[in-house]
């Protein structure tokens, strides 16, 4: 009798464990937003993004990417958030990029979104970018593109939180005087910028300092 009541309770648990799998393989692929926001309050916020990234694909909802690019990034999953940000920004000139920039500056106008700095959505993007292609950058002209990038991407008079200052924190946090000697010449050969910015004077200097403790 405790052998038949074993056998029972194990094919039980058994089978609970296949369906408990199977709703879940079908919730995944039928619900991916709804797994985005299960996997987020549980902490599992990595696999949250990939979850995002299935929603997106399957929407074509930007919000849904530029979360998942977002959240790569944070994790430090550089290639998989480079991808998505290149997915998400799309080429020079192309229909992609004209909605990119439409998406930021909804973001911008949205008062009720949190997660939008008081320095505009698309600085923040690009600046998590810019980090982002910094770590991936081992050629030279890797290197020299992703500052031209963050250059490009920041206004005249610079923000503390401009992407050009992201990427300078990131290069100055890794002790890479070679990448900020490189980034302190594109500065000052950028006639763009306001020399006499507050923080202008002080992405200057930093660099300056990164360079000299060589």
């Amino acid at each position: 009798m405790k052998k038949i009541i074993l056998k029972t309770a194990l094919i039980t648990f058994g089978v609970t464990i296949v369906l408990a799998i199977s709703l879940f393989g079908i919730v995944s692929f039928c619900a991916p937003a709804s797994m985005m926001r299960f996997c987020e309050s549980i902490g599992l916020e990595n696999i949250s993004g990939d979850y995002a990234y299935q929603e997106y694909q399957n929407t074509k909802k930007l919000d849904y990417l530029a979360h998942s690019f977002e959240i790569a990034a944070d994790h430090g999953s550089y290639s998989v958030a480079d991808e998505r940000f290149e997915e998400l920004y799309g080429e020079s000139g192309s229909e992609r990029r004209q909605e990119f920039a439409e998406y930021c500056a909804q973001q911008d106008n949205s008062a009720l979104n949190e997660k939008v700095p008081d320095f505009g959505y698309r600085a923040y993007l690009c600046g998590q970018a810019a980090t982002v292609k910094y770590h991936l950058a081992l050629t030279d002209d890797e290197k020299s593109a992703v500052c031209d990038f963050a250059i490009g991407e920041t206004a005249e008079a610079l923000s503390e939180d401009s992407p050009v200052i992201s990427l300078a924190v990131a290069c100055i946090d890794n002790k890479d005087g070679d990448f900020c000697s490189l980034l302190l010449g594109k500065v000052e050969g950028e006639r763009k910028f306001l020399k006499e910015n507050a923080h202008y004077q002080n992405l200057v200097k930093f660099l300056e300092e990164a360079v000299n403790e060589q």
